[in-house]
């Protein structure tokens, strides 16, 4: 990515130094043109004199022959010669050199007698004169084209100034600490006009966001109170003697029900406050003995399934949310277990960087572009569809990246810290 002014700096520098050059060129060939035309009205000036001495002498006048001036006489026919400018290059005696020349061919009658008339004049001064121009010319372009963007970059700078501002009380907005954005002061019209939407937008934002956390945290408690009442009725109820056996199935199908009424609602309280995030504080964490203490707590629920699990572990200390982090290490594993088979087993191996969970389980890889979205879930499987999620979403709160393999017919879940 490039900055804005950096840019513009770039394309206005291109735009800049394309037109100095073009505007350059032209600007040489018309000083040359220039100065070409007032070498040949020298040469006429010469061919004139040579005409008004012929005419008051009938005779041609004394060859004359100087450093930058050469003029020559060649008895020719009857014929005229067509009169015609053209650039030369000619001896130089007196330099003995060969120097580039501006000629005028012309004639004259003199009594009987036709010459052809060339005239040279050097242009060795005017070339040394364009030259010293142009090179004048191109110090005062590039003097100021420098100055130009200097100036430019500083006016540029001021003047996106508010802009700028405004990017990053926008980038230091958050909904969770209900921070206002404070509006940068600008006579830019445009810039004001967008510090004073992008300031109402986050108001309206705020109230919305506002809305929406007392609606969950209100929605998830409400559920909690009838939710436990369906509960304790459940209780009572199973243990009433005067029920038949299928009543009994019934009222324990309708009690694992509530039971994962209350785990979803559970979940999507957590999800929410983790997306607005309302992640609680951070602190230094044993990694280690968590995850110890969440293997020998998850045995129990493995035994019935005769499903083992191992733990290879190094000691390791991270700065997370403790709740948040006891959740994740508490799916990882009931993931594991839930999804074995009977006698499997459950691999658990900590490192300095790194928690890799693997487990056996069904011989066929799982669908890695799903299996983290909301409410996914085997037809065979009894939970919420959550779990996963929860997983993912505490990963990317934290900054760890979660992936999925399966290895060797194992399914592994990687965290990397």
């Amino acid at each position: 990515m490039i900055k804005l002014l950096d840019k513009y700096n770039r394309v206005s520098l291109l735009v800049t130094v394309t037109v100095t050059i073009i505007t350059g060129i032209i600007y040489y060939f018309t000083i040359s043109y220039i100065l070409t035309g007032q070498v040949d009205k020298d040469l006429v000036v010469e061919e004139n004199e040579i005409f008004d001495y012929v005419k008051l002498n009938y005779k041609l006048p004394q060859v004359f022959k100087s450093e930058d001036l050469n003029i020559q006489f060649f008895p020719i026919g009857q014929d005229t010669v067509q009169r015609v400018f053209k650039n030369v290059q000619y001896n130089n005696k007196r330099e003995h050199d060969i120097e580039s020349g501006r000629s005028l061919i012309s004639s004259v009658l003199v009594r009987t007698q036709r010459y052809r008339i060339v005239i040279t004049e050097s242009k060795v001064e005017t070339e040394d004169l364009i030259r010293v121009i142009f090179a004048i010319t191109i110090i005062i372009a590039f003097a100021l084209l420098t100055a130009l963007l200097l100036i430019n970059r500083k006016l540029m700078r001021n003047l996106w100034r508010p802009f700028y501002q405004m990017l990053q009380e926008i980038k230091g907005f958050n909904l969770a600490d209900r921070s206002k954005i404070t509006k940068p002061d600008t006579e830019i019209e445009e810039f004001y006009d967008l510090n004073t939407e992008v300031t109402a937008m986050s108001e309206r934002v705020q109230q919305d966001y506002q809305l929406l956390k007392n609606f969950v945290e209100n929605a998830s408690h409400e559920l909690m109170t009838p939710l436990a009442v369906i509960n304790t009725k459940l209780d009572t109820l199973v243990q009433d003697h005067a029920i038949s056996d299928y009543q009994g199935q019934i009222l324990s199908d309708v009690y694992a029900t509530v039971g994962k009424l209350k785990q979803l609602n559970k979940s999507m309280l957590i999800l929410a406050r983790i997306e607005n995030k309302l992640i609680p504080e951070y602190e230094i964490v044993d990694l280690q003995a968590e995850l110890l203490q969440k293997v020998e707590d998850f045995k129990e629920l493995a035994a019935p399934k005769n499903i083992f699990i191992t733990a290879q572990t190094s000691i390791v200390t991270i700065s997370a949310s403790r709740d948040l982090l006891s959740i994740l290490l508490s799916n990882l594993i009931l993931n594991a277990i839930r999804h074995n088979r009977e006698g499997g087993m459950v691999a658990v191996t900590l490192t300095s960087n790194s928690l890799k969970v693997c487990n056996t389980g069904s011989l066929e890889p799982l669908d890695s572009d799903q299996i983290f979205q909301r409410f996914y879930k085997s037809p065979e499987s009894e939970g919420t569809g959550l779990g996963l999620t929860l997983i993912k979403e505490i990963c990317d709160g934290h900054g760890f990246d979660l992936a999925y393999s399966f290895e060797e017919n194992l399914h592994c879940f990687s965290i990397v810290f």
